[in-house]
């Protein structure tokens, strides 16, 4: 069977049980982090014990503009989280992701704030600010 990723208006349907994957945030990194190889496992463990928890990926330069557009890329690619879809489908359940109206907040993490706080990130900060002088 195809899956296909919408972004669209939720409308409830009678009869259909939903389980939910809220967006809360992007945090970009400096330090290395590894990709999560098992999306659908993590948030299958989510759904189990009922707390929240992180995916890491690499992002591209041209999905960071619109945040909706990463996410769904980023799950759309991850052959993990479609095999998730389908078992959850097989149990009777449709799988929804919920994205806040006003997009999804990009931030940097805590590694990234320690970076640009010591002295390798102000260098980084200062050439960036002559950059845009120039130009």
């Amino acid at each position: 069977m195809d899956y296909k990723l919408e972004i669209k208006p939720f409308v409830k349907k009678e009869g259909v049980k939903y389980k939910i994957i809220q967006i809360t945030d992007i945090a970009l990194h400096t330090a290395k982090r590894a990709p999560t190889a098992f999306v659908g496992k993590k948030i299958q463990k989510a759904f189990k014990t009922n707390t929240s928890d992180r995916i890491y990926s690499p992002i591209k330069d041209d999905t960071i503009d619109d945040g909706k557009g990463f996410v769904i890329e980023l799950l759309k690619s991850n052959p993990d989280f479609l095999r998730m879809l389908q078992e959850e489908e097989s149990k009777g359940y449709k799988v929804l992701i919920s994205i806040p109206n006003e997009g999804v907040p990009i931030i940097p993490a805590e590694d990234t704030v320690q970076f640009m706080n010591s002295k390798n990130g102000k260098r980084v900060l200062r050439g960036l600010a002559n950059k845009e002088v120039k130009e």
